[in-house]
């Protein structure tokens, strides 16, 4: 089933991308059998507040509490955070991947969406690129008792989901091939640890 629907992207790719050259034609078909998987995610940040290494309150610092009451106080609870994703090639031609959609989910309820379209990315033959995918989300509709605690706890899922780990967060890419001008939608894939 999954070469059928490749089969298909390619073939439906090919028609918006005719006129753009064998080229970016040989990138979208590499780019169709390149395979995805989560790296990690790393540079977990709130308030100013690298959260990545911290597993409860008690592993904040006395100034990292000061900034973290201060957005409290402030109702700011935008986190942001890079997805690392391995892109494998393993044709002998380069692929290319110029945009990519995102969506973060809690416990499968849409969190925050977005797009990158400001950098293409090369993806050399029989090699493997980590490419970040810069994501930010306001989780003041998650807060609780808006509390540190429910700061730490949200990315704490996002650490272990990044780690392979059994988390409440997933978080689903979608790449584009073709051209800037031409572009075409791949399936969606929810990031794990296995090459997909």
């Amino acid at each position: 089933m999954k070469a059928l629907k490749k089969t298909l992207i390619v073939l439906m790719a090919t028609a918006s991308v005719l006129f753009a050259g064998c080229a970016a034609l040989t990138q979208l078909v590499n780019l169709v059998n390149c395979k995805f998987n989560l790296a990690n995610i790393s540079d977990i940040t709130w308030a100013g507040i690298n959260l990545s290494n911290i597993r409860n309150v008690s592993d904040l610092s006395f100034s990292h509490l000061q900034k973290a009451a201060t957005a409290i106080a402030n109702r700011d609870f935008a986190v942001s955070a890079n997805v690392n994703v391995n892109v494998k090639n393993e044709t002998p031609n380069p692929a290319k991947l110029f945009a990519f959609d995102y969506d973060l989910l809690l416990e499968n309820s849409p969190l925050a969406s977005g797009q990158n379209k400001n950098h293409t990315y090369t993806i050399n033959p029989n090699s493997i690129q980590t490419i970040p995918v810069p994501i930010k989300a306001d989780i003041v509709s998650i807060i609780k008792n808006g509390q540190v605690g429910d700061v730490v706890n949200f990315t704490r899922n996002l650490t272990d989901y990044g780690n392979g780990k059994e988390s409440n967060v997933k978080i689903k890419l979608t790449p584009y091939a073709g051209t800037k001008e031409n572009s075409v939608k791949l399936p969606t894939i929810t990031l794990n640890k296995t090459f997909q």
